[in-house]
């Protein structure tokens, strides 16, 4: 029997985008669909250090493949709830249940273990939420050190506790080690996910739950007013032609 490799490209390079796609070489092999997994070299990074936090300790990927990636049958109706299965499924993969994300790195755990953290940063479409959103949220958790805070935010806030974290890894140590953990919908939910920590996350209206964590607790923030879609729709454009002009999307 011939030795079947597989190679995938992640499309997006987000850290969230990156981390849908973690589980995908161990199950691979585990279900016997694969005996190599490879990630393409023509996959997206918007950071160079999501590779280190996600592949370059996996002990299921067996590196960077420059080959194409291996064709996938196309899937038009999928009756996945989940992002993640909905990936899969296309490699062969199904389960009733969410398939994980994961996380191989070893994280250095910071001095203040069991701090209450809040990052509301975001890069991607998380529905309509604006920048008035973020501070509601600030206000109502003022209990919860600030990660990674803006200049505004950190003026409109100056008697909080702050955070600035130097590397991804550092952030990824601190949602680790945290005894509560507030994040929006994005890279940091989907983090915390594959670390096993249940976390409170905000999201406004225009959102879609096949980006949602099943262990989190989700907010939808707004509402879904008339002014709420028309902000969607408007953040979902913006979003678009940041794809279309990013050289790592």
């Amino acid at each position: 029997m011939a030795n079947k490799k597989i190679i995938f490209k992640v499309e997006y390079g987000g850290l969230g985008d990156h981390l849908f796609y973690s589980a995908l070489p161990r199950l691979l092999k585990e279900q016997k669909l694969a005996d190599e997994v490879y990630i393409s070299d023509k996959s997206n990074f918007r950071n160079p250090a999501i590779f280190d936090l996600i592949w370059k300790h996996n002990p299921h990927l067996n590196g960077i493949g420059p080959d194409a990636p291996t064709s996938l049958t196309e899937i038009h109706d999928s009756k996945e709830q989940k992002i993640v299965n909905i990936i899969f499924e296309r490699f062969g993969l199904h389960s009733e249940k969410e398939f994980p994300v994961e996380v191989y790195q070893e994280l250095e755990m910071p001095n203040t273990l069991g701090g209450k953290y809040i990052d509301l940063n975001y890069v991607s479409f998380i529905g309509a939420f604006s920048f008035l959103d973020k501070i509601k949220v600030y206000r109502q958790h003022p209990d919860h050190i600030m990660i990674n805070p803006d200049k505004l935010t950190s003026f409109l806030f100056a008697k909080c506790k702050k955070i600035v974290t130097k590397s991804l890894l550092e952030y990824a140590g601190l949602i680790a080690s945290s005894s509560s953990f507030i994040t929006l919908a994005s890279g940091g939910a989907t983090l915390a996910a594959a670390l096993k920590k249940p976390s409170v996350v905000y999201y406004g209206y225009g959102q879609s739950t096949i980006f949602h964590h099943g262990m989190h607790r989700y907010i939808q923030v707004g509402g879904a007013s008339l002014f709420r879609r028309r902000l969607a729709r408007l953040y979902n454009k913006r979003n678009a032609r940041r794809l279309k002009r990013a050289k790592n999307k």
